[in-house]
């Protein structure tokens, strides 16, 4: 609904430069920052009713952090298929513009947007950090559980944690089950719609999802402001705002403790966001010369299946060939998570660029290698460096990889904003979640920052070569 708004109107279609900001902020964060600012004895809102610990307040966190990803999942769906003709030809048969979209175009997105919508079911399913901050603890959700089982060193736990990860693929198994119900239904009922002439009574409703960006800019920018000022030590109490009495303090005791961890997160995120990209490229090049592209479910199992299962496989063949604890194995648990989502966002932009530059390039005596790099490469740019920023991101973001392949002895900035967000120390729990937002903020920003240059550059380059 929220894309549909922002597609249809014309001022608004380059929406997806403000999605940085709203994508940059994990899903820690985002749940905790509406606990700092909604919850009882928040900042501004004493008694809005949101629990500290509790099932809405984690639905409603899941919902806010997934709707900029789905934003950006449509909008490279979108440059893939023919809306503006679809538009045309509804409007020409004299629909409405909120009707054409929802007879003509809704059901394609829908259809090509079946692995987003199961990568996000599957994350659902296996969340840990965020839920056992702010989910419920009676009873408290089952991926929770199943974390616990997998570390415990009681009678029978590692029996329950074995058959709990079989009982999370067959829930995953019924969400598939249950999502192609749901498209299958939300055909029917389009169809249905159209070709009986019923009235269609969402179009009065439009405006409501035309503010959701706007919306979710400004609670973002809410939960960093509240965050920041946590950590710099503003007293919530007083009567005035006095910025005079803010204070770097908690920033400069902190410094020997989150060093190590920040330094740890960079190098892991680096490596893991370039190995990532790099692999993504090769696969997509390779099918590009044999001339056939695999599903892409082959090449996404890592965000389409539940993490807990599968890095407990992991885990297993770790202790197996008994392998060190060092960050190099942190960068390779990764590495699948980085990889599956480089291709998610690498493959559209990668199969538009047309082989006619290449042959033109091969015309003038380029080798194919060359033809690939000063050519291909190079018109790819602008979403490598998109891609990079959202790897990075998602490497910062991981928990559970880095947590049990690496035993706790390789901290991140994650791991120790999960074990600082279970107690009760708000300034404390401000900083290291800043901390883990900024990081990937800055690494969205430089890449809007090297897209924009290498889009114009090149953007010349085609005018005047070819």
């Amino acid at each position: 609904m929220v894309y549909s708004q922002y597609h249809l109107n014309r001022r608004l279609q380059s929406f997806e430069k403000y999605l940085a900001p709203l994508l940059s902020l994990p899903h820690l964060a985002i749940a905790l920052g509406l606990v700092f600012l909604f919850s009882d004895g928040s900042v501004f809102f004493v008694d809005s009713g949101l629990p500290r610990k509790g099932l809405s307040t984690l639905i409603i966190a899941i919902v806010i952090k997934e709707v900029p990803f789905f934003l950006l999942i449509f909008s490279a769906i979108g440059r893939q298929l023919p809306i503006k003709y679809w538009l045309l030809q509804g409007q020409a048969l004299g629909y409405q513009d909120y009707r054409c979209w929802w007879f003509l175009v809704f059901p394609a997105l829908l259809k090509q947007s079946r692995l987003a919508l199961l990568a996000a079911t599957a994350y659902t399913l296996s969340v840990v950090d965020v839920s056992s901050i702010v989910g419920p603890n009676i009873p408290e959700l089952f991926a929770v559980s199943v974390y616990r089982w997998q570390t415990s060193f009681g009678v029978g736990d590692q029996a329950f944690a074995f058959w709990a990860n079989a009982l999370l693929l067959i829930l995953l198994a019924v969400s598939v089950l249950i999502l192609y119900g749901h498209e299958k239904l939300a055909h029917a009922g389009c169809k249905a719609l159209a070709t009986k002439g019923s009235r269609f009574y969402i179009g009065s409703i439009n405006p409501v999802f035309k503010v959701w960006l706007p919306m979710l800019g400004l609670l973002t920018a809410m939960i960093v402001v509240v965050f920041a000022l946590w950590s710099l030590d503003f007293n919530w109490h007083s009567d005035s705002f006095d910025f005079t009495q803010l204070t770097t303090r908690l920033w400069q005791y902190e410094w020997l403790f989150f060093a190590l961890p920040l330094k740890n997160s960079l190098l892991i995120g680096l490596f893991s966001g370039l190995l990532g990209v790099a692999f993504a490229l090769l696969a997509l090049e390779l099918q590009r010369q044999k001339g056939k592209y695999w599903p892409d479910y082959y090449w996404l199992l890592a965000i389409i299946l539940p993490q807990l299962s599968m890095v407990l496989g992991w885990q297993i063949l770790h202790i197996w060939s008994q392998g060190g604890y060092h960050s190099g194995w942190i960068v390779l648990s990764h590495l699948p998570f980085t990889f599956a989502y480089a291709y998610l966002v690498l493959k559209g932009p990668f199969q538009s660029v047309e082989s006619r530059y290449e042959l033109l390039a091969a015309s003038f005596g380029y080798s194919p290698w060359q033809s690939w790099w000063q050519v291909r490469f190079r018109l790819l740019l602008p979403a490598i460096f998109t891609a990079f920023a959202i790897t990075f991101s998602v490497s910062i973001a991981q928990y559970i990889p880095t947590l049990m392949l690496g035993a706790g002895r390789v901290t991140t900035i994650t791991t120790e904003a999960v074990a600082i967000g279970s107690g009760s120390q708000q300034d404390l729990i401000a900083l290291y979640v800043l901390l883990q937002s900024i990081l990937p903020f800055m690494a969205f920003f430089v890449a809007a920052l090297l897209a924009r240059r290498f889009r114009g550059s090149m953007g010349g380059q085609d005018a005047r070569d070819y």
